[in-house]
């Protein structure tokens, strides 16, 4: 007799966020620091001029020159804000891209996702009549290119939900990871074999503070005519609210994104799109100074987590922490329940970015919170570990 499956239970984000005080929410993935000033003023300002009525579906023109000048300076990446058919639009939130790619792509097809995956990646997928399948990194975060290969080509070839694209997180969320070239030239290896799309998600992009830098898979020869680059202004100016962020590729590709965001949002919203575009490049240092502010707080907490025993993953990055628990637990949903239980504190088990065992024992823990805040959940975390 056959045994049942036994199908896993994730751990539910926005859940265990739910439940978990301020002061101790090192749980969701937002940037809950405060908003540039300049930026608060001008936002103010055009929404009391009463500049609050309908946009085009691919944003506003003044952010989509910036955009693109951002794209230019910081990708190497030449678009032009002017095309037709749009190479630039704004979305909402990096999810409203990613759902437009959901629509315009993947209704019967597949993407595949390098595991630990961030979940939206799948669930929008799976809302829009399309799957997503894991293609599991080893427990070093590394992965074999001819396996990879490989199991593209399986997936490539099958009858139902064929594969249609990679996607490529870098950073990466949970882990934080930053693909070297080396890698991000294998799966351009294999898109280009295989011809298929690669959707790269790069909004932790001003976050890296490693030896590795990032590196768009887009300016790799040949990945331009494949590859959406999907991005947000949610996490590095701290507006996660205001649901705004990006998408750039050939027009081609970006032209049906634009079509579905038309039926589905009508538009970004408009005055905090005309604000964000007076700002967004007018501090030349300002994503220099984002980097090292956070840079300061992944040395600073994540001393701590050693000093209670975490082992901590050397991502490269500095928006999250990826972290082995102390070694005296095994299942990172009990040891974050004694954490919520008994300090207060809240952290994401590992489970909910996986659908093998391997990381059971991991948490992500998000640092884009006041000192104040990492200082007091670190105190409480070792008043019940030390």
């Amino acid at each position: 007799m056959t045994e049942p499956k036994v199908i896993k239970v994730k751990p539910d984000i926005r859940a265990i966020t739910r439940l978990v005080p301020p002061s101790g929410n090192l749980v969701q993935g937002q940037s809950e620091l405060p908003i540039d000033p300049q930026l608060a003023r001008e936002a103010a300002e055009i929404i009391a001029a009463s500049q609050n009525h309908y946009g085009g579906s691919e944003g506003d023109s003044n952010l989509r020159v910036a955009v693109a000048e951002k794209i230019r300076r910081y990708n190497g990446i030449e678009v032009d804000p002017d095309a037709r058919p749009f190479e630039v639009m704004v979305t909402n939130g990096g999810t409203g891209a990613l759902i437009g790619i959901a629509q315009s792509y993947l209704r019967g097809k597949s993407a595949l996702v390098f595991e630990p995956y961030y979940p939206y990646h799948r669930r929008i997928l799976e809302e829009f009549g399309g799957k997503t399948e894991s293609f599991e990194l080893d427990g070093n975060l590394q992965f074999e290119k001819d396996a990879l290969l490989a199991r593209c080509k399986e997936l490539r070839d099958r009858t139902e939900y064929p594969l249609k694209a990679i996607i490529v997180c870098s950073p990466a969320n949970p882990s934080g990871k930053v693909m070297s070239q080396t890698e991000l030239e294998a799966i351009a290896d294999v898109a280009q074999e295989l011809d298929l799309m690669v959707i790269s998600d790069e909004v932790y992009e001003h976050y890296v503070v490693g030896e590795v830098p990032h590196t768009p898979i887009a300016s790799l020869p040949g990945m331009h005519e494949r590859t959406i680059t999907v991005n947000s202004f949610s996490k590095s100016w701290n507006i996660s609210g205001w649901r705004l962020g990006y998408a750039f590729g050939k027009g081609e590709l970006i032209a049906p994104i634009n079509a579905a965001a038309n039926v589905i949002y009508v538009c970004p919203v408009t005055p905090l799109q005309a604000a964000l575009a007076k700002v967004l490049m007018a501090d030349g240092d300002y994503y220099t100074k984002l980097r090292d502010k956070f840079d300061a707080k992944r040395k600073a907490f994540s001393e701590g987590l050693v000093d209670l025993g975490f082992d901590i993953y050397n991502s490269g990055s500095a928006f999250y922490i990826w972290a082995r628990i102390p070694e005296q637990f095994n299942d990172a949903i009990a040891f974050n329940e004694i954490l919520m239980r008994d300090a207060g504190v809240g952290m994401t088990p590992g489970s909910a970015f996986a659908d093998n065992d391997l990381w059971d024992a991991h948490v992500r823990i998000c640092i884009a919170r006041e000192n104040s805040i990492l200082e007091g959940a670190m105190e409480k975390m070792r008043s019940i570990l030390k």
